[in-house]
């Protein structure tokens, strides 16, 4: 079972979305007795046509111990009060009598709290919770850099020492983190006259490390991360952890020595402060009031043509959008321009006469839904709930509830 406690934070909690909107499955049944495995989003889906609004119909019941808590064995009910359907949990024992006979009893037991169960798994997505982070490109310029090993070593490990510059404000014996670029985030709907500005802005800020001292993060980053680059306004780097490290002397270069961790450090390589990201365990489904203009599906995670359920995405807005963990996105597949060569083949008198026919724009494809676990400023990492299609970069992205 999963290692993190799941609270449901019900009581309280100001909901986008009231009772009598929430559409019920017409197969929904009308008890279900938990799994070990299940996920709160997955129970849900057995209810309800949009599964992210169950906090809806949740009803906790106050006369049972932890009433916020659900583990394997718990009988979910869906009843109705005053028209309007609910959601209830009541912990019990389970006693078979005969083969046909289920004998529900009072529970009198003590679940440890790590048993409960999770609206996502989070196995899924607890390496995007501690290894990443997602800086700017005015940031990354001004971030401290490995410029060389000890002894000129190619590759550092553990026990071994490198030389930082630009490692300001440091103290001796505390603690960085080294981490290398793997993904550079760039905006494909800039327009034209924004990418251009991008291009002056990227000329101005190269230079502060030599092209053969910067970090190797992959042939993507030489060849078509390069030329991305080149069209598109970057809008954020993705670094991930490399190892970390302990201040043995400050100054220009400071020294740090390296104390262990998932890749060797090569010159290039960034310093950043330690930040072991503390984050709630509740992932509670919500929408936003408005979803951002323009949001969309950046990278996936781990393929080439498309991701599905429990795989990771990043997407292209952040707190500074409002984003928070939570909020979930239906993603759509973007409808393509297309030529009418049916009715306005090229060179027709049909098409010369109508040329404001000739072309048609197909309607976007829903995909699935994405739900956000790691906010950054303007990028987000998202899991992928459930889904009709695969999810692929440059899907668009609108409130849950739309599926047309």
């Amino acid at each position: 079972m999963k290692r993190i406690l799941m609270i449901l934070a019900i009581l309280g909690l100001s909901l986008s979305v009231q009772a009598q909107d929430v559409e019920l499955r017409d197969d929904h049944p009308r008890e279900y007795i938990v799994q070990e495995g299940d996920t709160l989003w997955g129970i849900a889906s057995r209810f309800l046509t949009r599964p992210w609004q169950w906090p809806a119909i949740w009803q906790a019941n106050p006369q049972i111990e932890n009433p916020h808590l659900i583990f394997p064995g718990d009988l979910i009910s869906l009843e109705f009060v005053g028209g309007e359907p609910r959601l209830t949990v009541n912990q019990r024992e389970r006693e078979r009598v005969d083969d046909s006979i289920l004998r529900l009893g009072p529970e009198i037991r003590h679940q440890p709290m790590d048993a409960a169960i999770t609206t996502i798994p989070i196995d899924a997505i607890e390496p995007f919770l501690r290894r990443p982070r997602v800086v700017g490109p005015e940031e990354i310029e001004s971030l401290p850099y490995v410029i060389a090993n000890q002894e000129r070593i190619t590759f550092a490990s553990a026990g071994e020492r490198s030389y930082v510059r630009g490692l300001e404000g440091v103290r001796v014996g505390e603690e960085v983190i080294v981490a290398r670029v793997t993904y550079q985030f760039v905006d494909r709907s800039a327009t034209a006259g924004e990418r251009g500005l991008r291009r002056n802005q990227m000329r101005r800020g190269q230079g502060q490390v030599p092209s053969s001292e910067r970090p190797m993060p992959g042939i993507w980053r030489v060849t078509l991360g390069q030329l991305e680059g080149l069209r598109y306004p970057v809008i954020g780097y993705e670094l991930w952890e490399s190892a970390r490290a302990r201040v043995v002397k400050v100054g220009d270069p400071a020294i740090i020595e390296l104390l262990g961790g998932r890749r060797e450090v090569a010159a290039g390589d960034y310093v950043l402060p330690v930040d072991d990201h503390i984050y709630n365990p509740v992932f509670q489904p919500k929408a936003m009031e408005e979803t951002p203009e323009n949001a969309r599906v950046l990278t996936i995670s781990e393929a080439f043509y498309g991701v599905g359920h429990y795989q990771i995405v990043s997407i292209s807005v952040g707190t500074a959008d409002g984003v928070e963990a939570g909020h979930t996105f239906s993603a759509f597949r973007p409808g393509e321009r297309i030529r009418d060569e049916l009715r306005y083949p090229l060179m027709s008198r049909a098409a010369w006469s109508n040329s404001d026919k000739r072309f048609v724009d197909l309607p976007h494809e829903y995909a699935g839904q994405v739900m956000v676990f790691r906010p950054f400023e303007r990028i987000s990492y998202a899991i992928v709930m459930d889904g009709a299609n695969a999810i692929r970069a440059d899907d668009l992205l609108f409130h849950p509830d739309r599926r047309l």
